[in-house]
């Protein structure tokens, strides 16, 4: 049995490892960065057609759980992918983000529940962002 840690490094990993397949079958040039200790993003993304590059932050679940997300300093070109990562193939759901639309859940979240501690928003916020 899997201890909850272990299980939510196996979530985050498999997470952007989709995240980062997605992106590449899309043609974008995916780089991963060093491990989960980057301060800005788990991946840098290039746009081959333009030369751009951008940073996409990468969130995983393994359950319909509130996504646990602190907010970040502005970064310029940041995105989120929020990945519910499924049992089986097929069933993984993306949530994309630029960061002033996270951000503002995060602050819907915060009105929401001025009480609550902890630091994200519920599992049903980013449903309009599925598939963007």
């Amino acid at each position: 049995m899997l201890t909850r840690t272990a299980r939510q490094q196996r979530t985050q990993w498999a997470a952007q490892f989709l995240a980062a397949s997605e992106l590449v079958r899309r043609a974008y040039v995916v780089s991963f960065t060093m491990g989960n200790h980057t301060p800005t993003a788990d991946l840098m993304v290039g746009v081959p057609e333009t030369g751009l590059q951008f940073w996409v932050d990468v969130k995983g679940l393994s359950s319909n759980n509130a996504w646990l997300i602190k907010q970040k300093p502005e970064h310029l070109n940041l995105f989120y992918i929020l990945v519910r990562v499924g049992d089986v193939r097929g069933q993984d759901r993306f949530f994309i983000l630029d960061q002033p639309q996270l951000n503002s859940l995060l602050q819907q979240s915060r009105l929401a529940h001025p009480n609550d501690p902890t630091s994200g928003f519920g599992w049903k916020y980013p449903m309009p962002f599925e598939d963007k």
